[in-house]
């Protein structure tokens, strides 16, 4: 098992935490609860020379503010169901989280840095459209999440940068996230998909995102399938020529939990399974 050298930071500001990453850059592996990086390490997937826990940077906090909603990067998973108000797709999410324990270990932003099979709450974030707020030695940046994940744990964070807030702009009206696990009650996702729409009166699709979760190293949007539905009445028939294309280009991960050819068939349900909830 990777041993930690340099030691354990837990700074009680946020500048603090700017300042050590600044110094310590890749040497060093944020914490908040914890859950994911107890994995990462044991599994020698990081190895990391020190330890910087945010517990006590105050990042734990829930704000909806007119058509904003706003999620602090420390703060529990248990927390988004205590709070009304939340787009439905990130409530589902985080009731599929297994067991009440990692509900109030987890945190919102340590759910966007871990692989798959995590990483539910990071699907259904996608499928909101969320942006992440960064801060580092320079100020404040802002990256859609779309546009955060670049390759197996590469992320377009800079290294002098924290994770801050998770800051979703006019959700949309309906959304639902699914997921597949090997148990009856919760567990690791074999696939998971989440959508997010606006429909007009006549049940055409103004607005449509489509994500991907536990298939491959992180999740995805699919561009695809939500230019195939936007602007068009839903309809089975066009449900089922956007399921067809959820995986294009996609290497999906292939182990002991399920096989590549499963995990496609299954995300293929799932995603007809909720839109046809919509029609």
């Amino acid at each position: 098992m990777s041993q930690v050298a340099s030691g354990y930071y837990a700074p009680a500001s946020l500048r603090d935490a700017i300042s050590l990453k600044r110094r310590l850059r890749e040497k060093a592996l944020f914490v908040a609860g914890g859950t994911a990086a107890v994995q990462l390490v044991s599994k020698m997937i990081a190895e990391p020379e020190a330890i910087i826990s945010l517990e006590k940077v105050p990042l734990d906090y829930v704000k909806i503010r007119g058509n904003v909603v706003e999620i602090g990067a420390t703060t529990p998973i248990s927390r988004l169901l205590e709070t009304r108000g939340l787009p439905t797709a990130l409530r589902e999410a985080a009731e599929n989280i297994h067991g009440l324990a990692l509900k109030d270990m987890a945190t919102v932003g340590g759910n966007i840095f871990t692989p798959a099979p995590a990483g539910d709450i990071a699907t259904a974030l996608l499928s909101l459209d969320a942006t992440l707020v960064l801060r580092g030695t320079r100020g404040v940046r802002t990256v859609p999440l779309s546009k955060f994940y670049r390759g197996p744990l590469k992320y377009n964070i800079k290294a002098d940068e924290v994770l801050t807030a998770i800051r979703i702009r006019r959700p949309p009206r309906l959304s639902s996230f699914l997921k597949q696990t090997p148990w009856r009650y919760s567990g690791p996702t074999i696939a998971s998909v989440s959508v997010g729409l606006d429909l007009d009166k006549n049940k055409k699709a103004r607005r449509v995102m489509v994500a991907i979760g536990g298939l491959t190293t992180h999740p995805y949007r699919v561009k695809r399938a939500e230019r195939l539905l936007t602007s068009k009445k839903l309809t089975s028939e066009l449900i089922e020529e956007a399921a067809k294309h959820l995986v294009d280009n996609v290497d999906i991960i292939d182990d002991a939990l399920a096989s590549s050819w499963y995990r496609e068939v299954i995300a293929q349900v799932l995603f007809k399974k909720i839109l046809n909830r919509f029609i």
